[in-house]
């Protein structure tokens, strides 16, 4: 092995019986930085499903990976839409089978995904530059569940997905309760209860 590197210290923990696992700094203030409430794609491998997958498999795939969650990418391997826990568990797929008039079985992630084209996009520089009141506000006004983040490559100078916020988690790290009686399901929803909150 090359000598440039050293071994690092190892700590003995034969004594120790329990020990505290370090969690991430849950509670958030409107005056602070928005961009660390993005699930950042180039920090995380984003968790994907094909378009031409059925939606009983995407289900499954959905409640084995414990993700609220999924990006929807076609062959050709670019993003195209998004799938939540919500549309494969919720009446969606029934009705898309009976305007289709084909089996439930039948239908696939690409006929319930949101597309992307119907999801509204911020852009990394402006979330850098924005604080979690900014972030509350833009919700309100995209009356969305979902913001995408778009980051430019610098190679090509193209816009490429580089993360996505979720009201419901921004709302959890203000720390807020939800009203579970009356269950938001869009996300101006959430925005009123986390104003009714503040």
């Amino acid at each position: 092995m090359n000598s440039l590197f050293s071994p690092l210290p190892v700590q003995d923990l034969t004594r120790t019986s329990a020990m505290t696992t370090a969690r991430p700094q849950s509670r958030i203030g409107l005056e602070d930085a928005a961009v660390h409430v993005m699930t950042d794609y180039a920090e995380n491998k984003p968790a994907t499903l094909a378009s031409d997958m059925m939606v009983s498999e995407a289900r499954l795939w959905m409640r084995l990976a414990d993700t609220p969650i999924k990006l929807v990418e076609n062959q050709a391997g670019d993003c195209i839409g998004i799938l939540t826990i919500q549309d494969v568990n919720g009446e969606k797929p029934m009705v898309v089978a009976n305007r289709q008039g084909v089996a439930l079985r039948d239908v696939r992630v690409r006929d319930i995904m949101r597309a992307l084209g119907d999801l509204p996009a911020i852009h990394y520089r402006d979330l850098r530059a924005a604080t979690i009141g900014d972030l509350v506000r833009t919700f309100e006004d995209v009356h969305e569940e979902y913001l995408m983040v778009l980051d430019d490559r610098q190679s090509t100078g193209q816009d490429y997905l580089r993360g996505l916020i979720a009201a419901r988690e921004l709302a959890n790290r203000l720390d807020l309760s939800l009203d579970l009686e009356h269950r938001a399901t869009r996300f101006y929803e959430i925005v009123n209860v986390v104003q009714n909150g503040l």
